[in-house]
């Protein structure tokens, strides 16, 4: 173990260590982006990295977005994550009574400690499993799975349904391409493109990043007003170290909560808050300012991220959309999760958990430095950030296939993210479905043809799984039968009403998606196509429920974002033709010339920027993708109509 974090240090993997955490704390300030949208910025990067380095720069990146996150829900009072939320229930009153500091360095150094307990719970951790591991043969990795999947489709939001049916949907995405036990195309409709199956990237940017930027810009605005840091970091130091047993108690919430597939950061805070007030004797202050209401939710969210790695290390099971791209990562790089992470990859796994302890010093440093700075980050009109968010995004996904048509992809799964996002629909259910169908898939075909059914179903943990999955679905099932949803108010409920029209269109395109599937496969060979036939069949039942639900105008189905409290003054249509004047120039004259052309045009149009401005934006970012292209040693395609690269001319 030792000789790993000596790696670390000799190696240049800790620069790397110390650039992901940096990219996390900024990540996390800017709210809605989220660890998963930061990570598939990252993802396109570690191709040709030495496996210890790449891991660092991710690990680093994902154990900083909750540290960073802590600033903008204590400062502004916008979650900068979903693992942040209940922080803002009194980070946010003690800044707005002059304690800010001190509810940042409780929050800053809560987060610390949980990050270090995660990273120990999972030393830990490892140590039992080597015996446990051996357990598991592809009967229980096949069940492994299913109760993942199953977790994260009935915690997937009010509709179990939906849940369901985009999970369902992922899956069928990634059956795209060749058949693995049969070798036939599926789902291509003859377009060579398809032959290799959907890119993953451009389909996760497209799910996680562009519905965001939309959103964002939708609202043109800046993040924030005027962030105040107020005063009192010294006594919010001392705050945690009086409360060092509910820092303890809540890490330790968090580290088990993080390593159950389904829930993770989205709900621990809430569940380690209901904790941290119960257990008080004095209730008064919670909601208007308790520091216990910050500590308990900052201990726990940074050591989800240790809990989580656990399933996701040791079965290839991630439990959210953060370490379901870990997983991909891990796979690019050519490692294969499982028993190999406690045999002969047992180096680079210790070298993720000094990864993981040393981010979080890195991260809580460097906030209590710079907390003023980064708030200040808040205050750039968000119109100046999104056209060079969407520059990193093409150039992210140009750089795995270098194929244009990736971007009219990510345009096309950026509109169903966008659907997703505005009518409840779970992006990361979408995300795990599309990661874990392949190793689902192979599994199932594996035990079907080794084990026969009675030899199957009468494996211990065989059972003891299915026993497990059934209840959950079950029991999220019972809930929500029994369940009366109300609406908040009786004109928001019939606000929701009137777009029934628009939210039953998801649930139809999906039954569509459903059905064209099984109708592509119907001519394959038993073994191509019996996999992909069960999960849109699944798929298409449960699309139909959620449509019945929402024409029936049940609570638990009916969701708008638009019709939920959320102001917008920009229309999606023209934030969407930004979006397509993008792709359509970087198509038409390569990335370089197409890029510089969309900033100018997005610089001096939408931000009213001086020429001599827009144009210093333009030739930085150009210049600054220049060399990273030539370090990386790709080159971007040619545009289709003019080849304007600059590679070119030299």
């Amino acid at each position: 173990m030792l000789d790993a974090l000596m790696g670390l240090f000799t190696t240049t993997a800790i620069f790397y260590l110390v650039f992901g955490a940096l990219l996390g704390l900024v990540v996390g300030v800017l709210p809605a982006l989220g660890g998963a949208a930061g990570l598939s910025l990252l993802i396109p990067f570690i191709y040709g990295m030495d496996p210890s380095a790449a891991m660092a720069m991710i690990i680093g990146m994902l154990a900083t977005v909750s540290t960073g996150d802590t600033i903008t829900s204590v400062l502004l009072g916008i979650p900068g994550s979903a693992s942040s939320q209940a922080t803002v229930l009194d980070g946010f009153p003690l800044a707005k009574s002059g304690q800010g500091a001190r509810a940042l360095s409780a929050g800053f150094l809560s987060s610390l400690l949980g990050g270090l307990f995660g990273a120990l719970l999972l030393t830990a951790t490892l140590q039992v499993a080597r015996q446990v591991v051996l357990w598991f043969g592809m009967p229980e990795i096949l069940m492994m799975i299913l109760f993942g999947m199953a977790s994260v489709a009935a915690l997937s939001g009010r509709s179990l349904a939906k849940g369901i049916a985009i999970c369902a949907f992922g899956m069928v995405a990634a059956s795209v391409g060749f058949a693995p036990a049969t070798g036939e195309e599926r789902m291509t409709f003859d377009l060579f493109y398809l032959s290799n199956g959907l890119p993953l990237l451009a389909c996760v940017i497209g799910v996680f990043v562009v519905p965001e930027i939309v959103d964002l810009l939708r609202r043109n605005r800046t993040i924030a007003s005027q962030p105040t840091l107020g005063a009192g970091a010294r006594q919010g130091v001392l705050d945690v170290l009086r409360n060092r047993w509910l820092v303890l108690r809540s890490a330790g919430v968090g580290a088990l909560v993080g390593a159950m597939p389904g829930v993770g950061g989205s709900v621990v805070d809430w569940i380690v808050y209901g904790q941290t007030v119960r257990g008080a004797k004095d209730k008064s202050q919670f909601g208007k300012g308790d520091i216990r209401g910050v500590i308990g939710v900052e201990s726990s969210n940074n050591a989800v991220l240790g809990g989580a790695l656990v399933p996701t290390l040791l079965f290839g099971i991630p439990g959210s959309g953060s370490t379901a791209l870990l997983l991909s990562a891990l796979i690019m790089l050519g490692v294969q999760p499982g028993p190999s992470m406690l045999g002969a990859d047992i180096s680079l796994t210790y070298s993720m958990i000094w990864s993981l302890a040393l981010a979080n010093v890195i991260g809580a440093c460097v906030c209590f430095g710079f907390a003023r700075q980064l708030a200040k980050i808040t205050l750039i009109p968000f119109v100046w950030i999104a056209p060079f968010l969407i520059v990193a995004i093409a150039f992210a996904t140009l750089q795995i296939n270098r194929d244009p048509r990736d971007l009219l992809l990510v345009l096309l799964f950026g509109a169903i993210g966008v659907f997703m996002r505005r009518f409840g629909f779970s992006r990361p259910a979408f995300l795990i479905g599309f990661v874990l169908q392949g190793n689902l898939e192979r599994s199932f075909y594996q035990t079907s043809q080794i084990y026969a059914f009675w030899d199957f179903i009468t494996r211990p943990i065989v059972l003891v799984l299915m026993v497990i999955v059934a209840s959950i679905l079950l029991s999220a099932l019972r809930n929500q039968l029994k369940q009366k949803h109300a609406f908040a108010t009786p004109e928001l409920a019939a606000r929701l009403r009137a777009t029934r029209p628009l939210q039953v269109l998801m649930p139809l395109a999906l039954m569509g998606i459903f059905a064209m599937a099984l109708w592509s496969i119907n001519d394959l060979q038993h073994l191509g196509r019996i996999f992909p036939q069960i999960v849109a069949g699944v798929g298409l039942a449960a699309a139909a429920v959620a449509g019945v639900q929402v024409l029936l105008g049940q609570p638990a189905a009916l969701e708008d974002q638009e019709q939920e409290g959320t102001a917008y003054s920009i229309p999606t249509f023209r934030v969407a033709g930004w979006l397509a004047v993008a792709v359509i120039s970087m198509i038409a004259f390569g990335f370089f010339a197409g890029s510089a052309l969309f900033l100018m045009l997005f610089l001096s149009i939408e931000a009213r920027a001086k020429p001599w401005t827009a144009l210093a934006g333009v030739f930085g970012i150009v210049g600054v993708y220049l060399v990273l292209m030539y370090q990386s040693g790709t080159f971007l395609p040619d545009g289709w109509v003019l080849a304007l690269n600059p590679w070119t001319y030299f």
